[in-house]
């Protein structure tokens, strides 16, 4: 079993435990539901993945593609469910499928936007593939074990952290580590977070934002869910300089 395929059974284990139930079916090539206008194609496109539950039409339905009609960018909201986590695919289909043909389009620019389950998708597939992606948006992102947020936060924060810890799964430090580079390292990669500050993963999501511009950073009162999510994405989105 390869690196990619290890990193997701090991989250799939972890999304089973916590309760994840009643996974669909898969499709090839991954759906999306795209917002372009071949004959008026902008030069970037923002692909949206959705958390565990939801699914592409989700987006659609709390008005996210709008943003990009009305500020000059265009989106696709990808159908990347849970099942394509439990197979394995996720990465190849989302490389394959949507990343690849969207470059082939003439897309300058290609940002991944990620909640909660999307938001590990993204970072997953932004540290298998650093030279397809100019940013990431993470909306209350899955992390990992919050332990390692405490470890990264004790250790003096993020460009401080040694980039091992104890006990933790390789996709946890893997992520926490390409984070590190995109936020430190040479090559440095525009990441923007935003999450509720009654989200039960709210210190975590706040280890990371220390690490960050605070002008990356957006948070409102509000929990885990799309009341809170949607208004972060409509002053993001207009923040964003695409």
């Amino acid at each position: 079993m390869n690196t990619c395929s290890k990193t997701l059974a090991l989250l799939l284990a972890t999304l089973i435990v916590s309760g994840c139930i009643g996974v669909p079916p898969t499709e090839l090539p991954l759906p999306g539901i795209q917002t372009a206008d071949p004959n008026a194609r902008n030069d970037t496109l923002v692909i949206m993945l959705p958390g565990r539950g939801d699914r592409a039409d989700t987006f659609i339905s709390q008005g996210f593609q709008e943003q990009g009609a009305r500020l000059g960018f265009d989106t696709v909201a990808v159908d990347a469910h849970f099942g394509y986590y439990m197979k394995r695919s996720l990465l190849p289909r989302l490389h394959e499928d949507i990343v690849l043909p969207a470059r082939s389009a003439g897309y300058e620019n290609v940002w991944l936007l990620g909640i909660s389950m999307g938001g590990f998708g993204s970072l997953l597939y932004a540290a298998e593939h650093p030279d397809e992606i100019d940013g990431v948006i993470l909306l209350a992102p899955y992390l990992g074990d919050r332990k390692l947020a405490e470890e990264v936060d004790a250790a003096g924060g993020l460009a401080s952290w040694s980039g091992q810890g104890s006990g933790f799964k390789d996709y946890e430090i893997g992520i926490w580590t390409w984070l590190q580079h995109a936020t430190n390292g040479k090559r440095q990669t525009p990441v923007i977070l935003g999450y509720g500050e009654s989200d039960g993963s709210a210190k975590t999501h706040a280890v990371l934002g220390d690490a960050l511009d605070s002008s990356s950073v957006y948070t409102l009162e509000g929990g885990h869910n799309w009341t809170t999510w949607k208004p972060l994405w409509e002053e993001i989105a207009a923040d964003l300089e695409l």
